[in-house]
């Protein structure tokens, strides 16, 4: 594909905020500006439905510097489960991706490299929060991509991504709870669509927090695959349900989350080990490290007794451990789970519950926008 020039609107960077889907940006759950939308989960899976291939091309952008862990790990793990695309993972620079909170990987190609391999351009192109939503060659990118053809679909923050390149202009969107203010001064034309977990206005999709990131992936199935396909996958990985219902209104920050917050903050914390090897599901990887390193009293290093720069996952993902292997044999473990991949958050919600207590475990699934009462 060529490069082209276009206008594209990118602001200046926010402030940091822990709370929100990527950790990285100011905002405010108040929602007066917002307009409530009517965009149904049909309008969802007709829009995802792919314009180019048979079997879609879908690539997954990441800042080398930043991105949402689930938001990145959940949709590729699914997708390449169900065999519904060609899955890419494909980096701004050169080099190891960091995720955030938790994990690095290992991209797939460089932007530019994607440009040579594909003059067509994606099918799809997925966006989890950045570090910096405002990355002018992710912006660049993603306009040309739009151009071309592709869907574009921001997970959860990275709907700020889309915002900063003028994507979600005259739209109906959604984005973490956090950020919605946020997304709306963006883009003042965009139309919040509340109490959606995911919606699609013609071919840009958005998100609400980083849980969504299951349901939509395996809404996304459905659209490339059938509904057949994605209920299986759904029962392999033990999840029941991945409609579009969302209820807005429980997730606000209140008095007492802060306190927790700053509680924890100040608290003694942890580094807990978490061991990765070919058995390793990335699914459940993802879930665990993501939940236990929200916590503001632990963190989570990733090792591993393969003597190669990169372990690959039961799916094939591509994880560099953080810390050798004699450092993190020493360290506590992050608590084993046994169960389907869908089910690894809950748990680890639990064994937080266990260790911190109800109130940061509560406090963790306010970040990842998750259902979870103690």
């Amino acid at each position: 594909m060529k490069r082209r020039v276009f206008m594209i609107g990118v602001g200046m960077a926010g402030a940091a905020s822990l709370l929100s889907c990527s950790w990285s940006r100011s905002g405010s759950a108040d929602d007066s500006s917002s307009e409530v939308g009517h965009l149904t989960r049909a309008d969802t899976v007709a829009a995802l439905r792919p314009p180019k291939r048979n079997w879609p091309l879908v690539a997954i952008l990441a800042d080398n510097s930043g991105s949402e862990t689930t938001d990145l790990i959940v949709p590729w793990s699914i997708l390449k489960r169900s065999d519904a695309a060609n899955v890419v993972i494909v980096s701004t620079q050169p080099g190891d991706v960091q995720l955030m909170p938790a994990l690095k990987i290992q991209p797939d190609m460089t932007l530019d490299q994607f440009d040579a391999m594909y003059e067509a351009g994606a099918d799809h192109v997925i966006v989890p929060a950045f570090h910096d939503p405002t990355n002018r060659i992710a912006s660049e990118w993603l306009v040309e991509q739009s151009y071309e053809g592709a869907t574009v679909i921001g997970i959860c923050s990275g709907a700020l991504v889309l915002a900063h390149a003028g994507l979600l202009a005259h739209r109906y969107a959604t984005t973490h709870w956090y950020d919605r203010k946020k997304l709306t001064r963006i883009s003042p034309t965009t139309k919040l669509q509340l109490n959606s977990r995911y919606l699609a206005d013609k071919n840009v999709a958005t998100t609400t927090g980083v849980s969504a990131s299951l349901p939509f992936a395996l809404t996304m199935v459905e659209a490339i695959s059938g509904r057949g396909r994605a209920e299986q996958i759904a029962t392999e990985i033990g999840l029941p349900d991945f409609g579009q219902e969302h209820n807005s209104a429980d997730y606000q920050l209140d008095p007492q989350n802060v306190l927790r917050l700053a509680s924890n903050f100040i608290s003694r914390h942890e580094q807990f080990g978490l061991q990765i090897d070919a058995e390793t599901d990335e699914l459940e990887l993802a879930f665990v490290s993501d939940a236990w390193s929200r916590t503001y009293r632990s963190t989570v290093s990733t090792f591993s007794n393969v003597r190669t720069g990169a372990v690959m996952s039961s799916g094939g993902l591509r994880i560099v451990p953080d810390i050798a292997f004699n450092d993190g044999s020493k360290l506590p473990r992050v608590p084993a789970y046994n169960g389907l991949p869908a089910g690894a958050l809950g748990f680890a919600l639990e064994e937080i519950s266990r260790r911190y207590g109800a109130q940061t475990a509560t406090l963790v699934a306010l970040q990842l926008e998750y259902d979870w009462s103690a």
